[in-house]
């Protein structure tokens, strides 16, 4: 074998030793990935519990509960079927959504990601109360993503109509992420309209206002309050 030979066959053997390397990192810290195509899907919070002891908001809900030794994961093989009035090729692409998100969590229970898409292809298949454990489960176990937080207060708000809840989660949203304008003004038009309470709602927008001086959206709501 020439020295050219053995530096080619040298050169493919550190290829194959690199590739080797790679699939060997991958299996062993795989995270799964959520699709992309709906807005409350995706996360960049890491994998995390916590060990302290979660505090109670307004509601009567306990949030972000640190013990998670005993919680118990949401049913992978409940039922799942698309609304009959989607059009079919929206309810085949769901199937397929909920196959693959129920076969990446079986893989890797760790895929948040994965959990927000089950609970949102539940719920937008009227499937609330499965919705909701998927997304209690989410808040529990990695207590400072927020995402979960608004999936539920917009649940609890606009579909289940428990408006104390619904309040628990927007005030959890806004302790995570006081830079979320939309959840300031969601809370604020719930009160206003739904518990028809404008000074709890005008104390919302004053808040959100205090925590972003100056913010346009936040202050017309506040001048337009109904």
């Amino acid at each position: 074998m020439d020295e050219n030979t053995r530096k080619w066959y040298g050169i493919a053997a550190a290829i194959i030793v690199i590739f080797i390397a790679i699939a060997w990192y991958l299996s062993a810290n795989h995270k799964a990935v959520a699709p992309t195509n709906n807005t409350n899907t995706t996360s960049t919070s890491t994998n995390a519990t916590t060990t302290g002891q979660g505090s109670a908001t307004p509601g009567g809900v306990q949030i972000g509960v640190g013990d998670t030794s005993n919680l118990k994961q949401p049913d992978l093989n409940r039922p799942y079927k698309p609304l009959s009035t989607l059009p079919q090729s929206v309810q085949d692409n769901n199937k397929k959504l909920y196959t693959t998100a129920i076969e990446q969590l079986k893989f890797n229970p760790n895929g948040i990601a994965y959990w927000l898409q089950l609970g949102n292809l539940r719920k937008g298949a009227d499937d609330f109360a499965g919705a909701e454990e998927v997304w209690l489960y989410v808040s529990t176990r990695w207590p400072t993503d927020p995402i979960a937080y608004n999936n539920l207060a917009d649940l609890y708000g606009n579909y289940l109509h428990d408006y104390a809840k619904a309040t628990t989660y927007w005030n959890a949203l806004i302790k995570l992420s006081p830079d979320n304008i939309h959840a300031y003004i969601n809370l604020a038009t719930m009160q206003s309209i739904n518990l028809k309470d404008k000074a709890a709602a005008r104390v919302t927008l004053q808040a959100g206002l205090k925590a972003n001086p100056g913010n346009t959206d936040l202050q017309y709501a506040l001048d337009h309050l109904q």
